[in-house]
């Protein structure tokens, strides 16, 4: 079998930048696209660092232009989340190096450490069995806990690596029912979404002023894509731990239930132990829960079910998501 060719793969600066400046002298020997990014492009990058006695695995992750409805961070902003989330012992890629403003590369890049593990979503669709699945969610909420736990001088987003918002800055998840007009004038008009769905969503949306009201000052990290696609686990002495949370490009500081309502977007088709222990990590690891918690988490991920169900990825995707609008509408009832 002919290895790929890293020359055909990576385009002359990028590959420069690699050899010259992020692995020094490093001999790469594949360069593999990546599936999942949505947003960027992102790559397996297999080389021989100078001196290492064997060749080791790196993700090169290239920024693209971003006109979603949800600010995205900068790749400087990105690093700076990592190195914070890092030191508060959040289990998260090692960047290796970073071109912050494509000045060598022509494109913000990053070049982080692979990660072996399973993505949460795989195992979850393997159907663990009840036992499994609550420890598997008590990792996951602990984990979320301690990111939880990573306090910023106050609520908005982040407008530079100093993760200081300005202290006019609101969060970028702000008015709930001026956002899902936005989605729905902007959602082509032969789509999927029908009009009593964009009624529902409408419907729902009308709780977003109370749910903002309700967290309004908090300051917590919040990775704001907190879902089993962006969880790698993996066994750890016969028991599941989290090996890193990825894709940190919408964190922003404010409140932990962006971030529960995101994880149980789909609780109706994972196992109920995997439920029941997620919310029990997330407690134990002094991760707050007010006690209509399940009620104002899922107002809070309107914001995201809105963006997915008028500018859906693919078809699939489209269907868990009108799926999970229906649930929040006939629990409304």
């Amino acid at each position: 079998m002919t290895r790929p060719d890293p020359v055909g793969l990576l385009d002359p600066a990028t590959r420069a930048w690699l050899t010259r400046h992020a692995l020094p002298g490093a001999r790469l020997h594949e360069v593999n696209p990546l599936p999942g990014g949505f947003t960027n492009d992102m790559a397996l990058l297999t080389a021989q660092p100078a001196d290492a006695p064997g060749a080791e695995r790196y993700v090169l992750r290239r920024y693209r232009p971003s006109g979603s409805r949800v600010p995205r961070n900068t790749c400087a902003v990105e690093v700076a989340v990592l190195d914070r989330a890092a030191a508060s012992t959040v289990p998260v890629t090692t960047v290796v190096a970073a071109d912050p403003h494509g000045r060598a590369t022509g494109r913000p890049t990053l070049l982080y450490r692979f990660v072996d593990g399973t993505p949460l979503s795989r195992v979850l669709a393997d159907g663990p069995v009840s036992g499994e699945a609550r420890a598997l969610g008590r990792a996951v909420g602990a984990v979320l806990a301690r990111i939880g736990r990573v306090r910023l001088p106050r609520p908005g987003a982040f407008g530079d690596s100093s993760l200081v918002p300005a202290p006019d800055a609101t969060a970028p998840l702000g008015d709930l029912p001026g956002f899902v007009d936005r989605c729905l004038a902007a959602s082509a008009a032969d789509g999927p979404l029908s009009g009593a769905d964009a009624a529902a969503l409408r419907d729902l949306a009308r709780r977003g002023p109370r749910a903002l009201a309700a967290v309004a000052g908090e300051r917590s990290l919040v990775h704001c894509d907190f879902n089993p696609k962006n969880v790698l686990v993996q066994r750890r002495g016969g028991q599941w731990a989290v090996a890193a949370v990825l894709d940190w490009e919408l964190a922003f500081s404010g409140s932990p239930l962006f971030d529960v309502g995101n994880m149980l977007r789909f609780a109706h088709e994972y196992p109920p132990a995997f439920t029941a222990g997620f919310v029990e990590g997330f407690r134990d690891g002094n991760g707050r829960l007010p006690v209509d918690w399940l009620r104002l988490s899922r107002t809070l991920d309107l914001f995201a079910l809105a963006d997915i169900l008028t500018a859906p990825p693919d078809p699939a995707y489209f269907a868990r998501a009108r799926a999970a609008l229906c649930r929040s509408a006939a629990d409304r009832h």
